[in-house]
């Protein structure tokens, strides 16, 4: 799964939570596409993986 605008508009509506553009951006840059790991292997990241990264995210 990669993060959409569409899906991080829809996670953080049903969860109430706001944040800046700036952070939306960043996360979209980091989780809206598919990693290359050391092996060079296509790594695609798990809707927990996101959830979890904008959890840790919007506790700090």
């Amino acid at each position: 799964m990669v993060l959409t605008e569409k899906y991080l508009k829809t996670y953080l509506k049903n969860h109430r939570i706001s944040m800046s553009d700036s952070l939306k951006e960043d996360l979209l840059n980091d989780y809206g596409s598919s990693v290359v790991d050391d092996q060079g292997r296509l790594r695609e990241y798990t809707e927990q993986d996101i959830c979890e990264q904008i959890r840790k995210i919007v506790l700090k």
